[in-house]
């Protein structure tokens, strides 16, 4: 009796457990992180009775959660990489907004100062042609000064991100912690809803930053970042905090804290929004600021050349139309010693848009890419009368340095935020020629005399008014304006260079003597326009990388690359979250609750209840009755 009675007991007691543990699945269908439990039941150990076993009912084993470890891994994987990509997507189409526009971008703004070159070009000596030309120069300038002070307050809104993102990281690291501690203590059966809770915060800890885990073998787990430092390690949080660049003190970089060290893991981390972020800070915007720098650098100084190489209408020989660039150079806040270096741009066609770390190895200078680390090779000795050459600058270093020093070189980063208009009197505008030619009206032969082109715009003798007067059909001289020879007798052929005082003409024909070309000054208010035609053609000259690319080329490859790293990120992110929304989906169908199957469970330990309830029910009436008959 006794045994009958015990397994409807049992029963119910299994059924409840049943009922309570479905109850709870149905109420926790919509929570996030949420874990669904499943009963385990095992049957009692029997008795013998005359030879008989007879089932003695069931026991609750355990209420398990229906979890699988692997696939919860590969979830908290794909939920780093979806995040990194959601906000290296955001950052690329906000950089595509401010490079590739086509109103408002820079190919716009150069198209529309050409423009007015080429109308002082048609007309060198309007007034209205020559202040539109300024005015546009000026609109180009803004133009740049815009565009890199939307590039810093993108590298702002980087740096405003990335602390965001750690303090959510030493939160949940704390949180992790606390709740290992709690874990720890349940001595080897941790509660399911500690364990929900834990993979929960793992999940959103993964979408911050990339993580390793390492589960502990009572439910623990310790969390790794970066170059494996632990931010969790089992009841104890490290912090991770944001520290000032060594090189820029502004700019924040990425730091692991623990024992008083400092550790920068900006360069360890790829996963998560800060992966996100510090990918996209070092490998786009600053190759890209770097790129339109390059381009400011190389309009400046090209046309800047150019323009000194004419004459303007006062009569005076062309000044800068744009202001110089120079590089910055930042002193590690880790060096010791005492020197300081320099450096200045030598030939800015040669000038590359990177950056650049010099750094002092005990006996001597290295000279190395700053993003990838690789040997960038250098002539000279670093000295003021011997500087250091590489990729277009002269690098010059004091004594004073102790082994380990650097110094970092940014030759162009800041050069678009710098680009400005030198001029601002219209009549400053070199648009004429240095020096005219002309020939003798009494000469007696057909000869004919070329425009001057300049050699050396230096030459203190450039203006000096000069003839070149022929002996005979084979020799010729050159005389300053009193008469004086200057050079002497000196052969001459048809078409070949005749060079003097900065200058190189050709002669081509069959002079004969007395024949006399006039070499000098163009006066002020001339209507020559050989300066600005030159001008006119800078944006499609080759300039860079030897002469193969040109400026209208490198503004095209500028709004090209950004408009296609803003295309790929888009796929990229399509992926990730496809990719994320897969994980999520074979989680949820192991872990997940499933309504129709707990509404079927829920019917089957009712039933199950119901039975186990008419057995005690049975077995009370027997007992009952026994005890009637008995008395």
């Amino acid at each position: 009796m006794s045994i009958f009675l015990n397994n409807g007991l049992t029963g119910l007691l299994a059924a409840k457990a049943g009922l309570q543990t479905t109850s709870n699945n149905v109420a926790n269908a919509n929570t996030e992180g949420y874990v669904r439990k499943s009963v385990n039941l095992t049957q009692r150990p029997g008795l013998t009775i005359g030879g008989i076993n007879i089932g003695s009912g069931v026991s609750v084993a355990s209420i398990d959660r229906v979890y699988d470890q692997l696939l919860t891994g590969q979830l908290q994987s794909a939920r780093t990489s979806q995040q990194r990509a959601d906000i290296f997507n955001n950052l690329a189409l906000n950089l595509n907004n401010i490079l590739g526009d086509t109103e408002l971008g820079i190919s716009q703004a150069m198209q529309s100062f050409f423009d007015s070159v080429e109308a002082v070009n048609r007309d060198p000596v309007s007034t209205v042609n020559r202040q539109q030309m300024i005015s546009q120069g000026e609109s180009l300038a803004q133009r740049f000064q815009q565009m890199g002070a939307q590039l810093d307050n993108l590298d702002a809104t980087i740096s405003l991100r990335l602390s965001q993102s750690v303090v959510t990281i030493n939160t949940l690291s704390e949180g992790l912690a606390d709740l290992n501690g709690r874990i720890a203590e349940s001595a080897g059966n941790p509660p399911a809803d500690l364990l929900d809770e834990q993979d929960r915060m793992l999940n959103q800890l993964a979408g911050q930053i990339d993580v390793t885990t390492i589960r502990q073998k009572d439910g623990s787990v310790n969390v790794l970042v970066g170059n494996g430092q632990p931010v969790v390690l089992g009841n104890q949080s490290f912090r991770l905090a944001m520290v000032p660049d060594q090189f820029n003190g502004p700019r924040q970089q990425l730091a692991y804290q623990s024992g008083g060290q400092t550790i920068d893991i900006s360069r360890k981390v790829s996963g998560g929004i800060a992966g996100g972020l510090m990918a996209f800070r070092t490998d786009v915007l600053d190759k890209s600021r770097a790129e339109l720098g390059q381009l400011a650098l190389g309009l400046s100084q090209s046309f800047n050349n150019q323009q000194r190489q004419g004459m303007d209408l006062n009569g005076n020989l062309g000044t800068a139309f744009f202001a110089d660039t120079t590089p910055d150079v930042s002193a590690s806040s880790a060096n010791s010693g005492t020197a300081t270096a320099a450096a200045v741009i030598s030939n800015a066609a040669a000038v590359q848009p990177r950056e650049y770390l010099l750094r002092y190895d005990g006996a001597a200078w290295q000279l190395t890419n700053a993003n990838t680390g690789a040997a960038v090779a250098m002539t000279g000795s670093g000295t003021a009368v011997d500087p250091f050459i590489a990729d277009g600058l002269e690098l010059t270093a004091t004594a004073g340095a102790a082994a380990g020093d650097r110094f970092l070189i940014k030759p162009v980063s800041q050069a678009a935020g710098r680009f400005g208009l030198q001029i601002s009197d219209p009549a400053e505008i070199a648009a004429a020629a240095p020096l005219t030619t002309g020939a003798s009206l009494q000469n007696m032969s057909a000869a004919a005399i070329s425009t001057p082109s300049i050699s050396d715009i230096t030459n203190g003798s450039l203006l000096q008014p000069v003839d070149i007067v022929f002996d005979n059909a084979s020799t010729y001289r050159i005389l300053d304006g009193s008469g004086t020879d200057l050079t002497g007798p000196l052969a001459y052929t048809s078409g070949a260079d005749i060079s003097f005082n900065g200058w190189t003409v050709q002669i081509s024909g069959a002079p004969v003597g007395a024949d006399r070309f006039s070499i000098g000054p163009t006066g002020p208010g001339s209507g020559d326009n050989s300066n600005s035609q030159l001008l006119s053609t800078i944006p499609a000259g080759g300039f860079f990388n030897g002469g193969i690319l040109s400026l209208e080329g490198l503004g095209a490859n500028i709004v090209n690359s950004v408009g296609s790293t803003a295309m790929r990120s888009n796929q990229e992110l399509t992926v990730q979250s496809a990719l994320y929304s897969q994980a999520a989906l074979d989680v949820e169908s192991v872990s997940g609750v499933n309504l129709e199957e707990e509404a079927i469970n829920l019917l089957k330990y009712q039933e199950a209840f119901m039975a186990s309830s008419k057995i005690v029910e049975v077995a009370n009436n027997l007992f009952q009755t026994l005890l009637i008959t008995l008395r």
